[in-house]
């Protein structure tokens, strides 16, 4: 059996050229899923595993799908976000919907172990999330976002490094996500955040 830090040395190096899949304006990049699970079959073989966590948030008002899931690498625990338009109300797709939130998920958590840094990095903007970059008009509350989702396992934002304006206690990457999607300047960590910032249950 290979150790964690055997298999993340191996599942960090660059892939091929010509796995990214860059967007037609070319600013952005992904790598997709399958590449993903075939580097951890490869090298992980037994020791990793995926899992969703919990149901999926579905909102039919504003059409799209939430869903959480982790990836389990040896010993340790990585946490993943994945949203998706809805694009209309009926079973396929929904269901197209809620496939594609969970690749985003699982990208995600891929992305909590550093793979694909290397190829990513001319199409990341780090004090952004690829994953929310092109949701707009959605405003994701903090028991939607937050509750339940550990924020030392997982990060969907890099952090910017701020501190509380009232605490001065560093942010985590979560409370800087629920900042952003609530649309607030300033730095609040969890605990102090004003309640009337926070928009409604969606």
């Amino acid at each position: 059996m290979k150790s964690y830090e055997e298999i993340t040395e191996q599942l960090r190096k660059p892939f091929p050229p010509g796995t990214v899949k860059v967007s037609s304006d070319g600013k952005r990049g992904h790598i997709p899923v399958q590449v993903y699970m075939s580097r951890l079959e490869d090298i992980a073989k037994s020791q990793w595993h995926w899992r969703i966590i919990g149901d999926p948030v579905l909102n039919f008002e504003k059409n799209f799908v939430i869903v959480k899931g982790e990836i389990t690498l040896v010993d340790t625990v990585r946490q993943g976000l994945g949203i998706a338009k809805i694009a209309k109300v009926d079973t396929s797709s929904i269901k197209n919907a809620l496939m594609t939130a969970e690749s985003e998920a699982f990208r995600d958590a891929c992305d909590k172990f550093k793979m694909g840094w290397q190829d990513l990095a001319p199409y990341r903007d780090w004090s952004t999330s690829p994953v929310f970059k092109d949701i707009s008009g959605l405003h994701l509350n903090e028991g939607i976002v937050i509750d339940n989702f550990d924020p030392d396992v997982h990060s969907v934002m890099p952090s910017v490094g701020r501190e509380c304006i009232k605490c001065k206690k560093q942010l985590s990457h979560n409370e800087e996500l629920l900042l952003s999607l609530n649309g607030i300047k300033f730095a609040y960590c969890k605990e102090h955040i004003p309640q009337q910032l926070i928009k409604k249950q969606i």
